[in-house]
């Protein structure tokens, strides 16, 4: 952690300049400059990362012949993505993978959002060591039906909001929560004339590591 040694350098900076001011003073030679003095860096976030999540999901979905209820469920996932650093404007772009599992119409198991993929715009700011930022993105949510014969696929694909906080635990690591909900549709690989629409949220944990 940089702050307590840049702390105590802060201290040590100022007993040093305290003590000089109440030394003589030279008047034969004019004092060098000293530097101005720089501001304390906090966390570096450009670069390159990758990292972890599991999160709950929530889930709306409709067909031609009507809405169905969702169960909550969970996901896991991984993610990559580059960061580029301006001050305190941090931004760049991220792609995700999420496994769902529990993600089920009531009382059918078998039909299912089996994972997700995302494609995001990252733009943040920095607060200290937290990172505060929002995502917008494209994302296909995949629907699975295999009560049918033969068995029905949907990838529900569209746009892509939320927004996030990560903390910077050390130089490398950080960790965060972030929210994504997800507006799709798409057709019906047995039949194309069935649309399917959908919004599936998550609420996810993050611990990412950057290089």
């Amino acid at each position: 952690m940089k702050f307590p040694f840049l702390s105590a350098l802060l201290v040590a900076l100022c007993c040093t300049t305290v003590a000089q001011a109440g030394g003589p003073t030279i008047v034969e030679t004019d004092p060098v400059p000293n530097p101005p003095a720089q501001p304390a860096a906090g966390a570096d976030w450009s670069g390159p990362y990758v990292g972890l999540t599991y999160g709950q999901t929530s889930t709306d979905f409709t067909l031609p012949s009507g809405p169905f209820a969702f169960t909550d469920g969970d996901t896991a996932g991984v993610y990559a993505g580059y960061l580029w650093q301006r001050g305190a404007l941090v931004y760049g772009a991220e792609l995700a993978y999420a496994s769902v599992s529990g993600a089920e119409i009531v009382g059918f198991p078998l039909d299912r959002i089996t994972h997700t993929i995302d494609l995001k715009a990252r733009l943040g700011v920095l607060a200290n060591r937290t990172l505060f930022y929002g995502v917008l993105g494209y994302s296909r949510a995949h629907y699975k039906d295999t009560t049918l014969p033969p068995p029905r696929d949907i990838n529900l694909d569209g746009l892509a909001y939320g927004l996030g906080a990560e903390f910077a635990v050390s130089e490398k690591l950080t960790m965060g929560l972030e929210y994504m909900s997800r507006d799709g549709s798409g057709a019906a690989s047995d039949n194309p004339a069935i649309i399917g629409n959908s919004t599936f949220d998550t609420l996810n944990l993050r611990v990412g590591l950057s290089f």
